[in-house]
């Protein structure tokens, strides 16, 4: 019962979240891709900025974890310094993700 509803969330979700997006598009004379997409859906405040630095952040880490070796606190320094956030903020982010 629980999977049906969250299915039926996701689906509405996804059904009005395109068509805004579409209208949007059709307002402002954009072409809908994805990069407009991804514009639309931070504009927006679909998704949070906290969400997206998650989300470079572990990226990034692992573009770069292979190239330093497999060395994580080499990395971590790496990416503080690149983000201009603290080492810690890194770990944290790191640990959420299990990396």
């Amino acid at each position: 019962m629980e999977q049906e509803v969250r299915k039926q969330v996701v689906d509405v979700f996804t059904q009005k979240l395109q068509r805004n997006f579409r209208l949007y598009c059709q307002e402002q004379s954009l072409p809908s891709d994805l990069e407009q997409f991804t514009t639309y859906i931070i504009d927006h405040g679909i998704i949070d900025k906290h969400t997206i630095r998650h989300y470079a952040i572990v990226e990034v880490f692992n573009e770069l974890y292979p190239a330093n070796e497999h060395k994580k606190t080499q990395t971590v320094e790496q990416l503080a310094r690149r983000f201009n956030v603290s080492a810690r903020s890194i770990w944290n982010v790191l640990q959420k993700r299990r990396l």
